[in-house]
């Protein structure tokens, strides 16, 4: 009986590493996506542009952007691995 419970709670850990694991996933497919947007954005900008020196003033501009995007982006993947490891952790504790 007492087995039964610390099988079922360690399951229950398990499944949220792994449900964690999974929206990590989710998350950097869709990073992925808005990255390869940014990069047709920025040719076709680029392919606007009438010389080099309006390429590099609208390529400026959207660094910007694409800077708050990566850190929004590495902000996000941080808390999901910290979700990741704490429900690691508590499968180990239960486990233990």
């Amino acid at each position: 009986m007492m087995l039964d419970g610390i099988d079922h709670r360690l399951n229950h850990y398990a499944d949220r590493a792994l449900g964690g694991v999974a929206l990590l996933l989710v998350h950097e497919t869709g990073a992925l996506r808005g990255y390869w947007r940014d990069l047709g954005v920025r040719f076709a900008v680029a392919r606007r542009a009438r010389d080099a020196g309006e390429l590099l003033r609208d390529q400026l501009d959207l660094l910007a952007e694409s800077r708050r995007r990566m850190r929004h982006e590495g902000r996000v993947r941080s808390a999901l691995w910290r979700g990741v490891w704490r429900d690691l952790t508590r499968t180990a504790r239960a486990a233990g």
